[in-house]
């Protein structure tokens, strides 16, 4: 962005609250527009990116599209946020808001569109099924709605911040105009920007708490944000904790059904869920159970109070193991016994999941514990005994998420886990 003029430039203060305290933070805010060949030369030179949290193109073939015709109409297009990160000392332009309208209009210059059906069916561990916020409650009125996010972005074309034409040669590539745009029309269209770079004596985690904020409040139009998407802004406030918030390992393992919790297993919830069970005597004070709003609202709060030691704690989260020690150790770990175990990739139900994920991970995370494998089978058939009683229970069965009974698989499944600890030499 080095070809903005400083007369732009508006000087302004924020204040914003970092935990219990205010702080300033003086940051320069610079607007203008750039031509739409403009702005694809800094997408393919890698002088813009993406922060790691941002979601995936969603965009679908008709809304492409429509910003295109909105182009050819001169038809206002809201502007591209981007913001000025320091990161080990060095300066990189993040696309805070914008990416589904930059990315149609690098779509547009290939004439390429992707080809979900090819995709899906290439590569089904590239799509997340995430439960669409607006389903009905009523399970009998529930069928497999889910939204497929196919983890695709601009990114996957660039090779060291420089285009790679390669993918583009696969199949899962179609055509996108009938009538391609020319050059000159590139030339000729313009996208504004806001350009946003903290002073240079702003501290690193200080404008990263500022910047999750900005995309949390900026990304209220467009595609919905889904659930997982609005929260992954939150790992920004402290970006090394990502990894322990959603391992990698974990995004094969979901439910296999039509419920709202279809879909991928959700770590967040295992963490905040034990967090609170272990450190507020069972309590499980404002879980929301079957309120899908108020369990996000949980969840973040439990991110929260990790990432922030300051952090109004209210739910009383023991949050004390991952900071004292905090480390990646325990999800190596976990990922170790995982697999040691032969844990199932694939649950009929949220109460098998729930079975097997509360007790290894209050296990091998909370209390840093060894299993012992060789009792590996012994471990399974107690499970599948506990799994076949809940279910019994009809109730149970059918509103799993009621709070008794998601309490009493927490403490069914951290009993069973805790019978196969490797017994310490005293």
């Amino acid at each position: 962005m080095s070809d903005i003029k400083n007369d732009l430039a508006v000087i302004i203060k924020d204040n914003f609250v970092t935990g219990n305290n205010k702080s300033t933070m003086e940051r320069r805010v610079y607007y203008g527009e750039y031509s739409l060949k403009h702005w694809l030369n800094l997408i393919l030179k890698g002088n813009i990116v993406l922060p790691w949290y941002q979601r995936s193109f969603v965009w679908d073939k008709s809304q492409i599209e429509n910003l295109i015709k909105t182009f050819d109409n001169s038809q206002f297009i809201p502007p591209i946020i981007i913001g000025a990160v320091r990161k080990n000392g060095e300066w990189k332009n993040f696309i805070l808001d914008g990416q589904q309208r930059l990315t149609s209009i690098l779509f547009a210059k290939l004439n390429k569109y992707i080809d979900t059906k090819e995709y899906i069916a290439k590569i089904p561990s590239a799509v997340v099924n995430e439960v669409a916020d607006d389903l009905p409650e009523n399970e009998e009125d529930i069928v497999d709605e889910r939204i497929k996010i196919i983890k695709w972005n601009f990114s996957n074309i660039l090779k060291d911040n420089k285009f790679d034409s390669t993918e583009l040669e696969s199949s899962f590539y179609t055509r996108l105009l009938e009538n391609p745009k020319v050059d000159n029309w590139f030339e000729e269209h313009f996208l504004g920007f806001a350009y946003i770079r903290p002073s240079n004596d702003v501290e690193e985690d200080a404008q990263s708490k500022f910047y999750s904020d900005i995309f949390r409040n900026i990304n209220i139009g467009g595609t919905k944000l889904t659930r997982l998407e609005t929260r992954k802004s939150l790992y920004f406030l402290k970006e090394d904790l990502k990894d322990f918030f959603v391992p990698e390992f974990l995004n094969s393992y979901k439910v296999e059904t039509s419920s709202k919790e279809s879909g991928l297993i959700d770590f967040i919830k295992y963490l905040s869920i034990l967090s609170q069970f272990n450190g507020d005597n069972h309590s499980l004070q404002k879980y929301g159970g079957r309120d899908w709003e108020k369990n996000e609202n949980y969840y973040q709060k439990y991110i929260k109070a990790v990432v922030d030691s300051d952090a109004n704690n209210e739910l009383k989260f023991d949050v004390s193991y991952p900071t004292i020690p905090y480390n990646n150790e325990r999800i190596e770990k976990l990922k170790n016994t995982v697999e040691q175990f032969e844990i199932p990739k694939s649950f009929p139900s949220i109460i098998d999941m729930d079975m097997y994920f509360f007790g290894i991970v209050n296990e091998v995370v909370f209390l840093n514990k060894q299993l012992d494998e060789t009792r590996k089978e012994e471990l399974k058939n107690k499970l599948a005994v506990k799994i076949n009683e809940l279910k019994e229970t009809e109730n149970h069965k059918y509103n799993p998420y009621a709070l008794k009974y998601l309490k009493a698989r927490i403490t069914a499944s951290r009993e069973i886990f805790q019978s196969i600890e490797v017994q310490q030499n005293e």
